[in-house]
């Protein structure tokens, strides 16, 4: 197979480079609102203002990863605002893809690139001395829509998997929802209440502590939880615990309503809300359920943070506790049976990923 030979460029040439219009705003300056509020490596909230209004390429600037196939880049699209902890590309779309971009920065191993030895940093400079490949255009769609193709299919399957799921929890409480509980007769014996009547306490995270560590160390070794999916909202450790007894923790901003249960103390942060039932009346596992259900229906859906206020008041249909214990058994059975199906698509997912960087490697080779 003849190799193709693409004229190489530099990042400069081919990218408007806008940092000069990013803005920090500090956590406590920060009104709510429905504009995502861009960071390194992704949204760190949702703000009452924008600053851009278009499709642009972001690059973390510092607390990225820049290693090959790191997802250091990612498009930016619709109303926003960018801080200063991310570099904010425009490429010429004459002649540059901003997804092929994206798909380059993302295959590159950028660590040459970077500078500082314990705060590790993508300055501008560096930045602007970045090599991309520019095939024609053309042929950056084509390698585009190929790569976009390869995982679109596996994706499907985990989605249909989180649907499965739901549909368990649709089962277990329709129609116990908002738009007909008024009209619908509870079972003998269950009752209406809202979280904060079946709660000792509701609470929100406040800041990150100051010796917060990555890792767990002799004297940290309480997890810090914050809003998020990932490794279950954990972002490091800390020394102290704000919340002792087994609880809920409920992600208020970005991923609206993810819910973990944590029977261990912990310290939530950046407005992460936790919840500690009335052991006596709940079981924890039967509100898991419920709130995957009624946050998923309603709030979660629609706005880009959940308040307390608006939480504390969510009503929920509650059964006697042993009940509670039995709904909430056969759920664990539906869902450990999903989650195992799910686990195996992950691994495929992961073999698609090893296939997707394969792609990848021959794609900026000119092979594909």
């Amino acid at each position: 197979m003849k190799i193709k030979i693409w004229k190489i460029n530099k990042l400069e040439k081919i990218c408007e480079i806008l940092d000069n219009k990013r803005v920090p705003i500090s956590q406590k300056d920060r009104i709510s609102g429905i504009y995502p509020y861009y960071g390194a490596s992704g949204i760190v909230d949702y703000i009452d203002k924008y600053i851009f209004d278009e499709e642009l390429v972001l690059i973390g600037e510092d607390g990225a990863k820049w290693d090959a196939f790191e997802n250091s880049a990612f498009i930016a699209s619709g109303k926003y605002w960018v801080n200063n902890h991310a570099h904010i590309l425009k490429p010429n779309n004459e002649i540059l893809i901003n997804k092929f971009l994206v798909y380059f920065l993302n295959y590159s191993n950028l660590e040459k690139y970077i500078t500082g030895a314990t705060v590790k940093k993508l300055n501008q400079q560096k930045l602007k001395q970045i090599e991309i490949p520019l095939p024609p255009l053309k042929e950056q769609e084509r390698i585009v829509g190929i790569l976009d193709e390869s995982i679109k299919i596996l994706e499907q399957n985990l989605l249909n998997l989180d649907e499965l799921m739901q549909s368990a929890l649709r089962k277990a409480f329709n129609p116990l929802n908002d738009d007909t509980k008024e009209n619908y007769q509870l079972p003998q014996s269950w009752e209406w209440k809202s979280l904060e009547e079946i709660s000792e306490n509701i609470s929100a995270g406040g800041d990150k502590p100051k010796n917060c560590t990555e890792s767990k160390t002799a004297k940290n070794q309480i997890p810090v939880y914050a809003n998020g999916v990932n490794n279950n909202g954990l972002v490091g450790y800390t020394d102290k615990a704000t919340i002792i007894k087994p609880s809920l923790t409920i992600s208020a901003r970005g991923t609206i309503g993810f819910v973990c249960i944590r029977k261990e103390p912990y310290f939530p942060i950046v407005r992460l809300i936790s919840l500690i039932p009335c052991e006596n009346i709940l079981c924890l596992h039967y509100l898991y359920f419920c709130l995957n259900f009624f946050i998923a229906k309603g709030e979660g859906s629609s706005i880009p943070q959940l308040t307390i206020p608006k939480f504390k008041s969510l009503q929920i249909p509650l059964p006697p506790l042993k009940e509670q214990e039995q709904i909430a058994k056969h759920l664990d059975f539906v869902f450990e049976k999903t989650k195992a199906l799910k686990e195996l698509y992950t691994k495929e997912l992961k073999d698609y990923e090893e296939l997707k960087q394969s792609l990848l490697n021959k794609a900026f080779k000119g092979e594909l």
